[in-house]
């Protein structure tokens, strides 16, 4: 079988792969742990039904992973080798229930996630590099950049949306 392994699909699989027991306790959480069965990773551009277009929130917390930019510089005057850099929104979502008699816990679980994330970007963050279909793709820097509010109050969903970068450097043209 044959994997296609773009940036977005290597930032998912870097945080899938990466979600485990071990990131969540280091994550330094003193509660809402979430198992990566407990999260549904979105690509924005698949087709696959109940994937990128309407999910279903009121199970799993979401995150969503899409590009925004990429760009090149040729760092030699011959071209032989070229630099890459991609921008990143990294999309935390979560749905507060109407049962939960704790009005604070949606949004201790959306803080839970987003220093889960943090973590495993910052632990992975020189060289990172994924496995997808016995096949290593690798890096050289991932960061983040930034973070900001992206609730809907209508909605009942409460959000954080992740700016972050990643370079690939000297990759031969």
């Amino acid at each position: 079988m044959s994997y296609l392994v773009d940036e977005v699909t290597f930032v998912l699989k870097l945080l899938e792969n990466n979600w485990t027991s071990d990131a969540l306790n280091a994550a330094g959480l003193a509660q809402h742990r979430p198992a990566a069965s407990a999260i549904n990773f979105i690509d924005v551009r698949s087709l696959e039904p109940q994937k990128g277009r309407r999910v279903d929130a009121d199970e799993k917390a979401i995150i969503i992973v899409y590009e925004d930019s990429a760009s090149i510089s040729h760092p030699t005057i011959d071209w032989s080798v070229r630099n890459e850099e991609y921008s990143f929104t990294i999309h935390l979502r979560v749905l507060h229930q109407k049962d939960w008699a704790d009005l604070n816990f949606s949004r201790q679980r959306l803080q839970s996630l987003y220093q889960i994330v943090r973590h495993i970007i910052e632990r992975n963050g020189l060289r990172p590099k994924v496995t997808v279909g016995g096949s290593t793709y690798r890096a050289e820097l991932i960061d983040i950049t930034g973070r900001s509010e992206a609730n809907d109050r209508n909605k009942r969903l409460l959000g954080y949306k992740i700016s972050a970068t990643m370079k690939r450097f000297g990759r031969i043209t």
